[in-house]
């Protein structure tokens, strides 16, 4: 760890401060790094365990998580992604480790008062994001080993986005832009099935959230690549929704001077074929 001189600026709990390097505002997790100090302290650098330096607006929001979460789960569960992501070699944003703690607590919490939350996405997002659901699924394990849990696979799937999203934090800096081509892919369905698609409706989230996967594929330039060749008779078999699926293709290649690989094709005209049948039967 450099040796670099910060200052405490909040106490969040016993192991994790708010503190300042010149003009950078940073969260410092560590082992009893926040104990027995004091506002404007100098942070014992042989206690750090990670450092976050993190924008003026994300500080405080996350500050304010750090505090939410039970001090004793944010430092085990900091400790189980240090060590899953160690395992894949692959680093995530300081945002998202808060972001992750913060789910885990809250998975944790609805599982013990009996809720259940079936993510119907789970088969996708193991195809679509093969290395971040592993990762997600490993953590998952961790998790329920320690706490002596049986949490289902579906909340591996709420982790590999929150670990998709912190692989890859140039993503949020296009929100707007996503949001936009997701919601203009909406229309283009609305128009060529001539139906009306409810938000609050699961049908249309799943579409929403595979077009929204899609577009962050793209972004990242990370588009699905499976080899399973008997996929492509779906071109023929679904017909109304391949040429539902041509149309979101060129309004997105457009929009964002791309190529739609022929597997994402395919991939996009079974989820519409999955809606159409759900929005017919009705």
């Amino acid at each position: 760890m450099e040796n670099k001189t910060y200052r405490i600026k909040k106490i969040l709990n016993n192991n994790v401060v708010g503190a300042v390097y010149g003009f950078q505002e940073v969260i410092i997790v560590g082992m009893g790094i926040g104990f027995n100090v004091r506002v404007n302290d100098k942070v014992d650098n042989r206690k750090i365990e990670k450092v976050f330096e993190l924008k003026r607006e994300d500080f405080y929001k996350t500050s304010q998580l750090v505090q939410e979460i039970p001090e004793h789960m944010f430092f085990e569960v900091y400790r189980m992604i240090e060590k899953v992501t160690q395992l894949y070699n692959v680093n995530l944003d300081a945002h998202s480790y808060v972001t992750i703690i913060d789910h885990v607590h809250f998975a944790i919490e609805r599982y013990l008062s009996g809720q259940d939350i079936n993510n119907f996405m789970v088969f996708d997002l193991r195809i679509m994001y093969d290395q971040e659901f592993r990762i997600a699924e490993s953590l998952l394990n961790e998790v329920n080993d320690f706490y002596n849990l049986k949490m289902p696979i579906d909340e591996a799937g709420f982790l590999t986005m929150h670990i998709v999203n912190g692989m890859n934090s140039d993503i949020n800096n296009q929100s707007s832009v996503l949001t936009d081509i997701v919601l203009s892919c909406l229309n283009i369905i609305r128009d060529n099935y001539l139906m009306s698609l409810k938000l609050d409706d699961p049908a249309t989230q799943r579409i929403m959230v595979h077009i929204k996967m899609l577009v962050q594929r793209i972004m990242i330039d990370k588009q699905i690549d499976f080899k399973e060749k008997v996929l492509y008779n779906v071109i023929e078999e679904f017909e109304s929704a391949y040429n539902c699926a041509l149309k979101i293709r060129e309004y997105i290649e457009n929009r964002m001077n791309t190529n739609i690989n022929p597997q994402e094709l395919v991939y996009l005209t079974i989820h519409l074929n999955r809606l159409e049948m759900l929005y017919l039967d009705k």
